[in-house]
């Protein structure tokens, strides 16, 4: 096998093991319930707990999602805001990722979502003022249960285990979020 080859199956092998985890903070698993629609927006609020040390985070999202023809499987684009509180290093950081998530929609109400997400742009600098970085890839799996209000909007929560990829650190976080068929 050629180098070239080698280091496609290296990264096809790599992407295929991280599939089950792919997410982020505030992802949330909100696809269409009704068959006939395909487009969902979601807006939610999240809160979330690192647990490797003393630190804890809320944030808002907004995501767009399609639902793939009848099938129940979502795939979505999502922009997050979120401040983290370090407690021990007596440190705020706000931070703006953009997300590329998936959601398989179990049955009408429980869904189960993958996704990657990239920080870039934060205030984890000197002069605490937001600029582009090369933040944080994140990964994770989240669960969620949406609450029909009608045949066009649900309340969602959703529950995420998160693996930072670029600090080595995992979180937990709850999300709660008011989305609509269009």
């Amino acid at each position: 096998m050629s180098a070239p080859q080698t280091i496609f199956l290296n990264a096809l092998l790599w992407t295929l093991m991280l599939i089950p985890l792919w997410a982020s903070a505030q992802m949330n698993a909100n696809i269409s319930r009704a068959e006939e629609e395909n487009n969902f927006i979601s807006l939610s609020g999240s809160y979330g707990q690192v647990i490797q040390r003393d630190a804890w985070f809320y944030g808002f999202s907004g995501e767009y999602s399609w639902r793939l023809n009848k099938l129940p499987i979502g795939i979505a684009g999502s922009f997050m805001w979120d401040q983290e509180k370090d407690i021990t290093k007596n440190k705020v950081v706000n931070t703006f990722t953009a997300a590329v998530t998936s959601s398989y929609l179990i049955n009408d109400r429980w869904s189960v979502g993958t996704g990657l997400g990239k920080g870039f742009m934060d205030t984890d600098n000197q002069d605490r003022n937001y600029k582009f970085t090369d933040g944080d890839w994140s990964t994770a799996i989240f669960f969620g249960y949406q609450i029909p209000l009608n045949i066009k909007s649900s309340l969602g929560i959703s529950t995420s285990y998160e693996y930072n990829m670029s600090a080595s650190e995992t979180s937990f976080s709850i999300d709660l979020a008011y989305g609509f068929s269009l």
